[in-house]
């Protein structure tokens, strides 16, 4: 009497399991998604479909500054319209502060723009306060970061610049 012997094939095997692979329509969906989901982010990038765009607000007040580094590590901020130094940004303050121009400044560098073209600082009628760069159209809301950032720009609207008078007309007073 010989006995047959029957070996099965190895467990995992194509031969193990005949029957079991990826339905061709579930590849073909899945591909097709994928050629969608590309088509729909090129397409929103090349024209715009989806991208965020700041309100269109009245300007109140605008300074056009450029910042220089010092060479004890703190910044020099200069009114560019009229060419004076309007304050200092002491060695190690202001982070926000740096941390956006650091922003602003990579795109310039990345563009091969240098740093003559100043940087507008803007408050808007409804209460935006806006970091704008005119070389690269970039752009930093500085009012959706909060009270404390809003006052260490704020205060650079107006640092250095000499009041004017007040108008004299119906007041009676000489200037």
């Amino acid at each position: 009497m010989s006995a047959n012997i029957h070996f099965e094939p190895e467990p995992g095997s194509r031969e193990a399991m005949p029957g079991i692979g990826v339905p061709k329509p579930a590849l073909w969906m899945a591909a097709a998604l994928i050629a969608v989901t590309f088509s729909l982010a090129i397409s929103a990038r090349l024209f715009g479909f989806g991208a965020f765009a700041e309100p269109e607000g009245t300007a109140l007040i605008s300074r056009s500054l450029t910042f220089t580094d010092a060479a004890d590590g703190g910044i020099y901020v200069h009114d560019a319209d009229a060419n004076q130094l309007a304050t200092t940004l002491a060695p190690g303050t202001s982070g926000f502060v740096r941390g956006s121009l650091r922003a602003l400044t990579r795109k310039r560098r990345l563009a091969n723009i240098g740093a003559e073209t100043p940087f507008v600082l803007t408050r808007f009628d409804d209460g935006r306060l806006v970091l704008s760069d005119p070389a690269t159209k970039a752009s930093v809301t500085i009012s959706s970061f909060g009270p404390t950032q809003v006052a260490a720009f704020d205060s650079l609207l107006t640092a250095g610049r000499v009041p004017r008078a007040a108008s004299s007309s119906g007041s009676g007073a000489t200037p």
